[in-house]
């Protein structure tokens, strides 16, 4: 390489003029950003109103939910903008600080999932001790501790040099960002490391939670209707189904990503789908908390009539009777 060319960061810079992939690819990751925050929104006023969200469930969920806002600010704020705009003279102090950013609070989301599989674990095999055992010092424990530890992982970037990622606004992917001409190789030795953990531990670990969960849940299916049709125990039910939903929906993103990271020609939709597909994640995770609970359904539809009748359009009787039918 010749080493008076060589510009730290230069990885990060856009290429100073749009191309019609940019716009669309910046466009619809901007958009995604944005819907997903949103959600992420909805989703603690929910947690924050309804009082069955009033629990370690709720509490990790919130955490969880925490993460991917986080998440999806990188993605509506830094990644959509820069990829429209192809800014050629970006500071690289900016484009690693925004992936360190989204990493920290990626690796929140990951294991926040983890934690919630192993509650609702807890829920369905031990219900009787379950308050004893997820008592507020534990959750609060655990919440700050994984929040520790994602700020720990992310300080090992700084720690060990010449490992440093961040966006490329004209490759639409996170890059490795050499730090020396005389560097020879041209990854990172820690990113591959901890996408590994997260992705393939935390989440095998989540479908093995999981399913052990489910064998519970169907075998008292069986030998137990009472038990089953019990109103607390179909809300666990309930609850676990939102994380599953999610769970599979990640699994698949990540599996696609890993496909579409080891193939030697990718096209522009792998490339969407393959860094997208993480925020995506997000957007269902809304989509699940409302369409599997119908005290959400209830609540949002309630605050939507009580607005319509504010301005109007809905009768208060109406709006009551509207209600009355959704329960």
């Amino acid at each position: 390489m010749n080493t008076t060319m060589f510009v730290y960061g230069s990885e990060l810079q856009g290429r100073g003029h749009v191309t019609t992939t940019d716009l669309q690819f910046g466009s619809l990751t901007t958009i995604i950003g944005i819907v997903a925050f949103i959600g992420g929104l909805l989703n603690l006023y929910l947690i924050k109103k309804l009082k069955m969200f009033h629990s370690a469930f709720g509490f990790f969920w919130g955490a969880r939910t925490a993460g991917e806002l986080g998440i999806d600010f990188v993605y509506l704020a830094y990644t959509g903008p820069v990829t429209i705009l192809q800014v050629a003279n970006i500071p690289a102090r900016i484009g690693i600080f925004f992936y360190h950013f989204g990493f920290a609070f990626t690796y929140i989301q990951c294991v926040m999932h983890w934690a919630i599989a192993l509650n609702r674990l807890v829920a369905v095999w031990l219900p009787l001790r379950y308050g004893r055992i997820f008592n507020k010092k534990l959750c609060i424990t655990v919440v700050v501790f994984i929040c520790v530890k994602a700020i720990a992982i992310v300080a090992l970037f700084i720690v060990f040099p010449c490992n440093h990622l961040g966006y490329s606004p004209r490759f639409h992917a996170n890059v490795f960002v050499k730090c020396s001409p005389y560097l020879n190789r041209d990854y990172s030795l820690i990113a591959p490391i901890l996408y590994k953990v997260c992705f393939s531990v935390l989440c095998s670990g989540t479908g093995i939670i999981n399913f052990v969960t489910f064998t519970k849940i169907a075998y008292i299916r069986i030998t137990s209707k009472a038990a089953y049709n019990q109103r607390d125990f179909k809300r666990d039910v309930r609850l676990f189904t939102v994380g599953v939903v999610q769970d599979v929906v990640m699994v698949g993103i990540v599996a696609y990503t890993v496909y579409v990271n080891n193939a030697q020609n990718i096209s522009d939709t792998g490339i969407l789908v393959s860094y997208d597909g993480l925020v995506f994640i997000n957007i269902v995770n809304t989509i699940s908390m409302v369409f599997f609970n119908p005290e959400c359904r209830r609540s949002l539809f309630q605050t939507a009539t009580k607005i319509s009748s504010i301005s109007g359009t809905v009768e208060p009787g109406q709006s009551a009777t509207a209600a009355e039918r959704s329960t």
